[in-house]
């Protein structure tokens, strides 16, 4: 009887095991292959996205640092300070965490970002300082034409020529700089004397053919006359409303130059002499109390507008008693505080009532008496609420149109009557 072999392994089945354990081993290596691959391509995933954000905060910094040393123009200390940002300022524009790879990248870029930034900023210094010599070459110029001296500008801009400007800009800024000094002398000329520019700014008013720099002393001669003709107005209106008369050697010269017409002088003269007869005979003439009221109306209209010097004018030469001319006066400081579309409708409105003949003929005396109660209202209407001066000068004329319908104007006249009697 042979062994009994039925707990012994057979051969081939020994071999398959040995085979089996050997495709295990295999398998387990190729786990542990792709395993360490996985971690180097997360690795690599990592420092991709820091150098991106590293990346960002370069360009972020440069940007920011750059713009604040650009607006500080051509200091000196341009390059301390772009060396003190890199120091200082770049890191809090990195990532805080940063791989050994990926921090080799920035400090590279950092190198480079540092030398491009100098060499920068030398070329804007060198820019800055030649820009800056331009501006004082340009500065002496302009300071030779403001004195008046065409030689000294002329030799001025030729220590220019060839380093700030060709010699074709040179003869443009030479010819512009003989035009400006003459231009200057004018001005100067004109604002001396005022009065002199009146020729000047009667050919600019005519229509004279005028070149761009006569044009340009009109226009100077025109303002300069224009000041002088409000000083004298003003002057004039304050004599006359403080009670004062106006001389006839300064009225002779005002005409002289165009300040009053020949017309406006002639009438205050008259008014002038019938109140001297009047206080050395004692004998008193009647106001005009249609003048007042064409002054008032004047005053109303034109008054803070272009016209006021005109018409501030026409009112001390109209020959009104002082006290009135006073009363005008206050009148024109109330009437300001209204717009003047306003206040220039509701004038217009009321005098269209009184041609109209709203109180009777306009030849009435007390036609014109009517139109000057109503004038005063508005002014009363715009004394109690100047900021709502429209809405107040509109209920002046809903109640005389009411009195108008009830016929109020003439009863009144009708009771005056009877209480004289």
């Amino acid at each position: 009887m042979g062994p009994d072999l039925s707990g012994m392994i057979p051969l081939d089945a020994l071999e398959a095991q040995a085979a089996g354990v050997r495709r295990l081993s295999a398998g387990v290596a190729d786990l542990a292959g792709t395993a360490g691959n996985m971690l180097a391509g997360m690795q690599e995933v990592r420092d991709a996205g820091q150098w991106a954000e590293a990346r960002d905060g370069l360009y972020r910094f440069e940007q920011d640092v750059m713009r604040e040393l650009d607006s500080a123009g051509a200091a000196d200390d341009l390059q301390a300070r772009w060396k003190k940002a890199l120091a200082d300022r770049l890191p809090s524009y990195l990532p805080e965490k940063m791989s050994g790879r990926v921090k080799g990248r920035v400090e590279a870029a950092r190198e480079n970002l540092a030398a491009a930034g100098s060499i920068y900023l030398e070329k804007m210094s060198r820019l800055g300082q030649v820009e800056q010599a331009r501006r004082s070459w340009t500065g002496s110029v302009e300071s030779a034409v403001e004195q008046g001296d065409a030689g000294l500008a002329e030799r001025r801009i030729e220590e220019g020529t060839g380093v700030f400007v060709t010699g074709e800009e040179a003869g443009r800024m030479v010819e512009d700089a003989r035009d400006r000094v003459a231009l200057n002398r004018a001005v100067k000329e004109v604002r001396r004397d005022p009065a002199a520019a009146l020729p000047v700014v009667r050919a600019e008013q005519e229509g004279a053919s005028l070149n761009e720099m006569e044009r340009k002393v009109a226009r100077e001669a025109e303002a300069a006359y224009g000041e002088l003709k409000r000083r004298y107005a003003d002057s004039i209106f304050r004599t006359v409303a403080g009670g004062g008369m106006l001389r006839d050697e300064g009225l002779a010269n005002a005409e002289k130059y165009g300040l009053v017409s020949s017309g406006q002088l002639r009438r205050y003269a008259d008014a002038r002499d019938r109140m001297r007869e009047a206080e050395l005979s004692g004998i008193s003439f009647p106001a005009d109390e249609g003048l007042l009221c064409r002054m008032t109306r004047l005053i109303d209209e034109d008054c803070g507008g272009e016209g006021d010097t005109d018409a501030v004018i026409e009112v001390a030469t109209s020959g009104l008693p002082s006290g009135q001319v006073k009363m005008l006066a206050e009148r024109r400081e109330s009437m300001k505080l209204v717009p003047q579309e306003v206040r220039r409708a509701a004038s217009r409105r009321l005098s269209s009532m009184f041609r109209n003949g709203a109180w009777g003929p306009v030849t009435d005396a007390r036609a014109v008496e009517e139109w000057k109660r109503v004038q005063w209202a508005l002014l009363d209407a715009v004394k109690k609420n100047p900021a709502n001066a429209a809405a107040e000068m509109e209920r002046v004329f809903e109640e005389e149109n009411r009195m108008q319908d009830a016929g109020w104007v003439g009863f009144r006249d009708m009771k005056n009557r009877k209480e004289k009697q």
